[in-house]
């Protein structure tokens, strides 16, 4: 399975490559799947759902009967991206580290198995996390991944900052979507320790689940120090 998906990243890549670089300029429209097909040597079915991939990301637009145009991404894709906490902090000039990580096998809460779509009891791994700006604790992070997606990553801890970029990296996973519910509450006694601040502070939660192509692949539940980030998200348009 995970060389299918490596192998299905790695042509999502170099398509991707070449519309940012101009070989495949905007406006223009791709060369027809068959050609896809000998240029890069894989199957109509891997080219077809790269060209989906794409198509969610606001890359190209396939219309049947004219071809797939290749959009102007540089609007399209502020408004469909992906970030991981470690990524936007760094972003903005910050540096990031993790004081601590604990990578294990468990049966996660109900609602979590429900998200991933996964039978109940079942295993995924998970991945605890305290997070620092600048030498402080910023974030503490919880994430749990469907386990037949990233075998062999109870072994990683300690080795990544960014998961996002480590499950891509390594893994070959594309990240296409996530879901954001965000609420406040006020730090109790352990978070208040572990983030070296009052009892009582305000926090911002944030639980995600994350999709590739369609498919829920992690949840994730992040508490943060309210008082050292914030939250951007960018609407349009009316339904």
């Amino acid at each position: 399975m995970i060389k299918r998906i490596v192998a299905y990243v790695k042509v999502y890549k170099q398509i991707k490559e070449k519309i940012l670089d101009d070989t495949y300029a905007i406006g223009s429209l791709m060369p027809a799947e068959p050609d896809l097909c000998n240029i890069f040597g894989v199957s109509r079915t891997t080219i077809r759902k790269t060209m989906e991939l794409l198509e969610q990301e606001g890359f190209v637009k396939i219309q049947q009967g004219r071809g797939t145009e290749v959009l102007d991404y540089k609007t399209t894709q502020k408004l469909n991206y992906v970030t991981s906490f470690t990524e936007t902090l760094k972003a903005k000039g910050y540096s990031v580290q993790t004081k601590s990580m604990h990578i294990d096998l468990i049966v996660p809460p109900k609602n979590v198995l429900e998200d991933l779509n996964l039978p109940d009891d079942s295993k995924v791994v998970r991945i605890q996390r305290i997070q620092l700006v600048n030498d402080k604790p910023i974030a503490l992070m919880t994430n749990f991944i469907v386990p037949d997606l990233v075998q062999g990553i109870l072994s990683d801890s300690g080795s990544f900052e960014s998961l996002y970029h480590h499950m891509e990296t390594k893994y070959g996973i594309i990240i296409t979507s996530a879901i954001d519910n965000i609420k406040a509450k006020v730090a109790d006694y352990f978070e208040s320790e572990l983030l070296q601040i009052p009892i009582g502070s305000p926090l911002l939660v944030d639980r995600r689940i994350t999709f590739s192509i369609g498919k829920p692949i992690e949840v994730v539940i992040m508490i943060v120090d309210a008082s050292k980030y914030d939250f951007s998200v960018n609407l349009v348009g009316r339904a």
